[in-house]
This record gives C-alpha cells, structure tokens and sequence, in this order.
C-alpha cells in the first residue's frame, strides 16, 4: 500500500492518482474523488499528500 501512496503522491497527474488509488482500494466510483480532487493537481507532495488524505476520508464517510 505505501508504495501505492507514494505513486500517487508522486504523480504529475491527479486523475492518474486517484485511478491508481481507487484500483488498489476497490472503489468503483469516482464521484467522491471528483469531488475532493482540485481541477489544477498541487504542485507540492505535501499538497497532494493533503488532497488524497482528505479525499480517502470523505470516501470513507460516504461509505458508511
């Protein structure tokens, strides 16, 4: 899982992150992830580290 992490926090592209997220975890949908990801990917691996992390958490809450 860390390494999956560290692809997508990594990634340039944050429609590439989320699909390799959502792969690895089973989540079919990406309403959540449209939701959460910006239009403009951050620059920064703390920026996307934040982005992902809020987007796994709201998934989470959508799942329950």
């Amino acid at each position: 899982m860390t390494n999956l992490l560290q692809q997508a926090i990594n990634s340039e592209d944050g429609d590439l992150a989320a699909k390799t997220i959502r792969h690895a975890l089973g989540i079919e949908s990406d309403e959540v992830a449209n939701y959460c990801f910006p239009k403009d990917w951050p620059d920064t691996k703390e920026q996307r580290a934040a982005v992902i992390s809020d987007w796994l958490q709201t998934e989470v809450r959508y799942l329950v």
